[in-house]
């Protein structure tokens, strides 16, 4: 059936509304779910794929690894498979325009939007390569933007879990070609730095208008993919400013052990060269913590030159962590541990109760390093026998200075019994004062589970018909409001789960509303029986 003979027809469960477009693979439309009762983006894949089996295997595979990236930016996906010979994929419906669109109408992004825009997509690409999946297909037609610049990173359609495969069986280049990594066309491997190249393409067009190899034919635009050097973005945009230069022409290396690790070290390093105008005209500062994300990714500030950028990008290979589940840290020495025993040494804990947390490193007084060690007890006095001859008032004074010595050695032998048996006990509920402190919120205070209490939604809310299903420690949401929508509802719950663990600590999450088709900042906390988020336009919404 041709393009303009589905428009309205049935696909399956599917109502074709509209046509977004179409490309080498197939067509993607505007489609009604008429069992659950929502708009989706669906994508149909021409015939001839599904006749391939070995394609078939490969889409059923990397359609099951897209679904599975638990990322804000990597576009949902609903279902997918295959109906009356067709292979489809079900994603969500983005109100917005792709990248290439919003280039076409506007050219070349100012700077700091387009580091914004990128960002959000390396967030979708490092999560992927965490999963072993490399998208193998990066190029700004895959980059759809809402209303407020949230990107998604789509179609993973040529994404394999291993590096086998440049070109599919039936002998088409998958991707652009402007975008492909000179490796693409040999017999290198194909990885996450594949993606970092073509991720630094993207950004080189929407900074300059222009992708950084352009060419008329196949041929001249693999030449120039494996031999060229690209235009120095500031000199196409004099607004750049050179460290930019250095910054892109790593992320475009030849060599791909040349290329920066990750797309966040990229990204990040292209952000601190925005940041150091040598122009006069640089954009300011970008931040780089992604929307919705609870791991700030700082630029260095010292990459500020070529000769500082090879440190800063040994410094972005290093992923910061979530603050909210990272183990807890005491601000400062506890025990005087040998080097690498990363705990509590043998050292001498200070006595009196353990400093607030924060309040830098602990001071040592003087307490030796364990209980006082005691030696052989010393011989027992024995008074000596006066010599022959010696006055017998000599005798009594020997004998007086003789008891005397017992009487002090033996309240010394009492004292240190009774310091040890002190500073034993002492030393040991210290001990244990300090332990506790450091452990407690980890072992001793653990927040409350779903495994420790029932979640059930609270009194006067409306429970939501359930749209996904159990989505880690979630099943079910329900709304708190009559301006908040179940649909909502269910991407808050969704989007929470996605996030990490239920946590007692706020955290901001960003969750699209099929209803408005707009993204909106939740922030959602924990109280054991329910997660509450509210936000965007007075939301209320509960998650259990």
């Amino acid at each position: 059936m041709n393009a303009g003979g589905r428009l309205g027809a049935r696909f399956g469960p599917y109502r074709l509304d509209h046509l977004i477009g179409r490309g080498g693979m197939g067509e993607v439309y505007r489609a009604l779910d008429t069992v659950k009762d929502r708009v989706v983006a669906l994508k149909l894949l021409t015939p001839e794929f599904a006749a391939d089996p070995g394609y078939q295997e490969r889409f059923r595979r990397e359609s099951q690894l897209a679904a599975r990236l638990s990322e804000p930016h990597v576009i949902p996906i609903h279902d997918w498979g295959e109906i009356d010979g067709v292979l489809f994929i079900d994603m969500r419906l983005v109100e917005g325009q792709d990248l290439r669109a919003v280039l076409r109408e506007n050219g070349a992004l100012e700077p700091a939007r387009a580091v914004r825009i990128v960002e959000q997509v390396a967030a979708a690409l490092d999560a992927a390569h965490r999963d072993g999946l490399v998208h193998r297909d990066v190029k700004p037609e895959n980059i759809l933007l809402d209303r407020n610049d949230f990107a998604y990173l789509v179609d993973f359609g040529i994404a394999q879990a291993d590096s086998t495969g440049h070109l599919t069986q039936m002998g088409l280049a998958i991707g652009s070609y402007a975008y492909m990594a000179p490796e693409r066309f040999g017999d290198g491997d194909v990885g996450a730095r594949s993606d970092v190249y073509s991720l630094a393409c993207v950004l080189y067009e929407a900074l300059t208008g222009s992708a950084p190899h352009r060419a008329d034919t196949v041929g001249s635009a693999v030449r120039a993919v494996l031999l060229d050097t690209p235009t120095a973005p500031s000199a196409v945009n004099p607004v750049l400013p050179r460290p930019l230069d250095a910054v892109i022409d790593t992320g475009l290396a030849k060599d791909p052990a040349h290329r920066y690790p990750s797309a966040s070290a990229f990204i990040g390093a292209a952000a601190a060269a925005l940041g150091t105008g040598a122009t006069g005209n640089s954009a300011p500062a970008v931040s780089l913590t992604k929307p919705g994300s609870e791991i700030p990714t700082t630029a260095d500030p010292l990459a500020r030159n070529e000769s500082q950028q090879s440190a800063a990008n040994k410094a972005w290979g290093d992923m910061p962590r979530d603050p909210h589940y990272s183990p807890t840290v005491i601000s400062g020495p506890v025990g005087a541990g040998a080097p690498g025993s990363g705990g509590y040494g043998s050292g001498p804990y200070v006595s009196g109760p353990p400093p607030p947390p924060g309040s830098g490193p602990v001071p040592y007084g003087p307490a030796a390093s364990g209980p006082v060690g005691y030696g052989p007890s010393p011989q027992p006095y024995q008074p000596m026998s006066p010599p022959p001859g010696r006055s017998g008032n000599r005798t009594v004074v020997g004998i007086l200075v003789g008891l005397i010595v017992v009487f002090v050695v033996g309240l010394g032998v009492l004292a240190a019994v009774l310091f040890m048996r002190d500073r034993g006990g002492g030393d040991t509920a210290r001990q244990e004062a300090v332990t506790v402190t450091a452990d407690a919120p980890v072992t001793t205070t653990p927040a409350p589970t779903t495994t420790s209490m029932r979640r059930t939604p609270p009194a006067g809310s409306t429970p939501c018909a359930q749209v996904y299903g159990q989505t880690g420690a979630f099943s079910g949401s329900a709304v708190g409001n009559a301006i908040t929508s179940c649909a909502f509802a269910e991407e808050v719950r969704l989007a929470y789960s996605r996030s990490g663990p239920p946590a007692q600590l706020p955290r901001s999450i960003p969750v699209y509303s099929p209803v408005t088709g707009s993204t909106y900042s939740m922030s959602c906390i924990d109280t054991g029986a329910v997660t509450t988020c509210t936000g965007g336009n007075d939301a209320v919404v509960y998650v259990y």
